[in-house]
């Protein structure tokens, strides 16, 4: 009788010394689930893959051909000079389609399709040489493909979270729709001044048969 009340005892003890065990296990299940499940929410824009390097030239190969640079690229630059980069937008909240970046405020030029994307750039006077700025009472806005206007403000790096010596410039932000066409957005950015100067930006673009580096809407 004796024996069997101490196996008991043993047993007990062993039962409550597991319950811990059992408790922390299911709690790290639930975090893998979870992880898993925000992974599975998630589309990487972009990545890196490792490959076999390219074999060396060939001897007697025909060289590269040679480009000429365009007479254009010679002549005065203005009345405005642009100084643009396209990023994501906010973690949280999400926008109104519900999407967020994993990462904030960092330069992309690739965009999922709902995502909002940031548009952030200084315009300079190559008259004047100085910046143009809300003082200056131009008109400013982001024309996107499909004839949408998006108007600029003026306002500092970071909006409400900046710290006192963040940078000042000119902003733009748009959501893209979920059914938005996949593909590159040719968007551009007009100034308009008091004195009636104005002046285009629209994106240099690199093309070649395998690249184009425009800004690109995914699926």
């Amino acid at each position: 009788m004796v024996q069997r009340t101490k196996i008991r005892g043993v047993i007990r003890v062993i039962f409550f010394g597991l319950i811990p065990l059992l408790v922390t296990a299911c709690a790290v299940q639930s975090e893998r689930d979870k992880t898993a499940q925000q992974a599975s929410d998630v589309t990487m824009l972009i990545g890196a893959q490792k490959l076999s390097p390219p074999p060396p030239a060939a001897p007697g190969a025909p060289p590269a051909q040679k480009l000429t640079t365009p007479a254009s690229y010679y002549e005065p630059v203005g009345p405005f000079f642009f100084y643009v980069e396209t990023l994501t937008a906010n973690t949280n909240p999400p926008n109104k389609y519900g999407f967020a970046p994993t990462v904030a405020c960092i330069q992309s030029g690739v965009f999922k399709r709902g995502m909002k994307i940031v548009v952030r750039f200084e315009v300079l006077d190559t008259k004047t040489g100085k910046r143009v700025t809300d003082k200056d009472g131009a008109n400013i806005r982001m024309i996107l493909p499909h004839g949408e206007e998006v108007i600029a403000r003026w306002t500092i790096r970071g909006s409400v979270n900046a710290l006192p010596d963040s940078a000042w410039m000119w902003d733009t932000s748009w959501d893209i729709p979920p059914d938005y066409p996949v593909g590159s957005l040719d968007y551009r950015i007009v100034v308009t001044t008091k004195d009636g100067r104005t002046g285009t930006f629209t994106p240099p673009i690199q093309k070649t048969a395998t690249a184009d580096t425009r800004v690109r809407i995914i699926e």
